[in-house]
Formats: structure tokens, sequence, C-alpha cells
């Protein structure tokens, strides 16, 4: 199934009704940082002012007394690539970013720096070395394909990947970062995209809802699609300024993603990267927010909230503060704030 992306403020204005900034952002920073949407969440962004924050240009991007702060490459992917196109930083686990090419370009996005290269799929030649790091880095066991968007590579580039990875008996878990789900459901309804998956036996899907609106009944079948074949399905959520920064609409989407068996994994905040700082808040509401979470849900439906250290340095998750020790004693607080104590023996 084939969906001709839009990319044009004359495209975009067929599903919505743009004011005056709008247009004018739209004509402003698409130079620098580019758009593109399938019509499917045009659609859903015409009724839902958080998908259309998450989707539109913003001035805010370009405004140099807020984005500031942030840096191209705050994580420093770069820094630590082993081959053009994988990354090695934790023992265990690699990156491997497949292409810059999206569907949907959300303007969040971490990588905003690989919008400004020309469009690139990985090539037969760049899977091969990726595939012989592994091969040869026998402490890899768990393999991370990311983008852009991996499930839209050539099926054939995207069957000799994943199944080069299946044969290598140290590789145990092939984790794919997909927001097919969320902005191009109809993709996965594709049986020879479904029976890939299937038949490369170890992969994980990481997906990326972000706010209850995105919960369609055409992503909900992606997603039934997606577990009847075997696959277990994850999302990684990040907390946005004006989109899902309070306790309710994070509530919400949790029970939502439980709902359809979507294990909510993680509630990252948002990276400090150039053309994204809009969207941040503070540490201490994303803390405050999981406190309101933790007396709501069950643990089965709430994320590790978790800062990916600039640097380099890694994820660290983070937890309101539910215990302190005193002595040879532990005093623990809980889910109503209540206290109660425990020895430690």
């Amino acid at each position: 199934m084939s969906e001709k992306f839009i990319k044009t403020l004359k495209e975009v204005e067929r599903f919505l009704e743009l004011s005056d900034r709008e247009k004018e952002a739209f004509k402003e920073v698409t130079s620098l940082y580019p758009f593109s949407s399938t019509e499917y969440y045009l659609r859903i962004a015409s009724k839902s002012l958080a998908v259309r924050r998450m989707l539109l240009p913003s001035l805010e991007e370009v405004d140099d007394s807020i984005q500031r702060f942030g840096s191209e490459d705050p994580l420093c992917e770069e820094r630590d690539k082993k081959t053009s196109l994988l990354t090695h930083r934790y023992p265990d686990r690699v990156l491997i970013v497949t292409t810059n090419v999206c569907p949907v370009l959300c303007r969040f996005c971490m990588r905003k720096r690989n919008w400004k290269k020309p469009p690139f799929f990985i090539s037969d030649d760049e899977i091969e070395k990726a595939v012989s790091y592994v091969r040869e880095n026998k402490k890899v066991r768990d393999v991370l394909i990311s983008g852009g968007e991996p499930l839209i590579l050539p099926i054939e580039k995207l069957r000799k990947l994943l199944l080069s990875l299946k044969e290598i008996e140290h590789v145990e878990v092939i984790r794919i970062g997909t927001r097919l789900p969320v902005v191009f459901p109809q993709k996965l309804f594709e049986r020879e995209l479904l029976s890939l998956l299937e038949e490369a036996e170890k992969v994980w899907v990481n997906t990326h809802f972000n706010h209850p609106d995105e919960i369609t009944e055409e992503a909900k079948l992606a997603v039934r699609n997606l577990l009847k074949a075997g696959i277990p399905v994850n999302n990684q959520t990040v907390l946005l300024k004006g989109v899902n920064d309070s306790p309710e609409i994070l509530e919400k989407l949790f029970r939502e993603l439980q709902k359809i068996k979507v294990r909510p994994y993680y509630l990252f905040h948002c990276d400090p990267v150039k053309g994204v700082m809009h969207f941040s808040t503070t540490i201490t509401k994303g803390l405050e927010i999981v406190e309101e979470l933790f007396k709501k849900l069950s643990p089965l439906a709430i994320p590790y909230y978790a800062v990916d250290g600039p640097g380099g340095y890694g994820k660290v998750p983070l937890m309101p503060e539910r215990y302190r020790k005193e002595g040879n004693r532990y005093i623990f607080r809980s889910f109503n704030g209540k206290t109660f104590k425990m020895d430690d023996r």
C-alpha cells in the first residue's frame, strides 16, 4: 500500500484551514526544517490541536532566544559511530539508523539534524558493514533499528537487514523504532511486511503514541496485526509542552494503550535538540506528573520517566522519591501519600 506524502503548503491547505501565522511559519521554517505528512495524519490534525502542534511548523523552531539552549546532536550519536550508520554506546546494544526519510516529520524529532541531509536509505554495503560489526562483537545482544522510518525501507533491503541479524546467534532482540502505527497505520495492513517481521522472529516494536487522539481505529488495527504476528509492542512517549504535559492527558493515553495491549515503556524528557526546545518542560514538572500517575495507574501502565544524558551519558530513569532510610529502617510513601516503616533485615 502506498500513499503520497504531503510536503507543500498548498497541499496542506486541502486538509487544514491555516492561520496567517501558521502560513508564515510554514514558509519561513521549511527552508531549514522541511515538512512531510500523510493524508491520514493531517486528517487527525484537523480535529486535534495537540496533533496539529506536533505536525505543523512553528516560528519557535527558528527563534534563537529559545533554540540557543539546544544543540544539533546533544546525545553524541555521531561521536559514537562504529560504522557510517551504526552507533555503539551501551555494552550490549547498538543502534542502526537506516534512513532519514519519514512519512511524517514530527516537529519534536531528536534527529532533526538529519532533515538537512539529502534523503537516504541504508545501502547493501552499509548493511553488510553494520551486520559484520554486530557479528564480530559477541557482547551485542540487542540491536535497535531506527531512522527516520525503518519500516518504509524497500522490502528486500529490510529483509536483508532483519534476516541477517536473525542469523547471528548472540543477537537475542531486534527492536524496531517505528511511528507507522501512529502516522501511517495502513502500511501495517500489508501482508508482505507483516510476514517478514514475523519471519525475523526476534523482532520487538517500539512505537510512539504521544496523545490519546492518535489512538484511532486504524491505529488499533495496525497494533492488532503486529500482535497477531507475535511481535510485542511497547510505546515511547515524549513529554511535550502544549501537547501532553498534564497528568490527565497522560493517564488517558496510558490507559488507552494498555487497552490495546501496548506497554507504556518510556516517558522521555524532551531532548535538548536545536529546533525542538520550545517543546521542553522542566524535569520537575515531569516528576510531578509521574507522581500523580502513581496515584491512578497500575505499574503495568506507568512508563519509566527518563532523561537521556546530553554528552552521550545514556538514559537515566527518574522516579519521584518514595522512600528514605533512617538508621536501620526504611520509611516508604505509598500511592495515597501515607507512610509505613520496615526494618532493613
